[in-house]
C-alpha cells in the first residue's frame, strides 16, 4: 500500500476496525540487504551455512529491526502523512523464518487528548505456515474532521502514552 493524499480521520475508525494488512515475501536476499543498509552485521541473519552449522537452527532467522521498520511502514501507510504513529512496541516471541509475512492491526481503543485522536492497535506478525512470532501494540495520532491537523514534528503534551 502507498501513503495517498487522503486524510484518515479519528471519527473514520471504530475500535475493532482492521489496518489494511501487508504481505511481504522475507528471503534471504532480502535480510543480506536489510542488514546492509542498517549496518547489523550478524551472520545469523544472512548467512545460511553460519545459521544452521554453528547456531543449530534451520535457517537464516530475520531481524528484529526489520520487523519493527515494516510494522511502522504498516500503521504510517494506514494513517498516511496527515497522521502520525506515535509509539510502537511489539514482542518477538519466536524466530522469524525466511516465509511470506503478513503484518497486521486492529483498532483496540480510542480517546481524545489536546484536540486530537489518539488511537491503540493491536499488532502482529504471521507467518504464512501460521506462525504469529511477533505481537504488540501501537498508538497512532489521527486530526478530528473540523480540527486542527496533526502537528509535524508531532510531540505529545503531558505525560508519554
Amino acid at each position: 500500500m502507498v501513503t495517498t493524499n487522503a486524510v484518515l480521520y479519528y471519527e473514520d475508525v471504530k475500535a475493532g476496525d482492521e489496518v489494511p494488512s501487508q504481505s511481504v515475501d522475507l528471503t534471504i536476499p532480502v535480510m543480506m540487504r536489510w542488514c546492509a543498509a542498517a549496518e547489523i552485521f550478524r551472520p545469523d541473519h544472512y548467512d545460511y551455512q553460519f545459521a544452521v552449522n554453528v547456531l543449530g537452527l534451520p535457517q537464516p532467522v530475520g531481524s528484529g529491526w526489520w520487523t519493527q521498520a515494516r510494522l511502522f511502514k504498516l500503521l504510517h501507510d494506514w494513517v498516511g502523512d496527515s497522521g502520525w504513529v506515535l509509539r510502537i512496541r511489539h514482542e518477538i516471541r519466536s524466530h522469524i523464518f525466511p516465509h511470506i509475512l503478513t503484518f497486521s492491526g486492529k483498532v483496540t481503543g480510542k480517546s481524545v487528548k489536546d484536540g486530537l485522536g489518539y488511537v491503540d492497535v493491536d499488532i502482529a506478525v504471521r507467518q504464512d505456515d501460521g506462525v504469529v512470532p511477533v505481537s504488540g501494540n501501537a498508538t497512532v495520532v489521527l486530526p478530528l474532521r473540523g480540527g486542527r491537523p496533526v502537528p509535524y514534528p508531532f510531540e505529545p503534551v503531558g505525560p508519554s502514552r
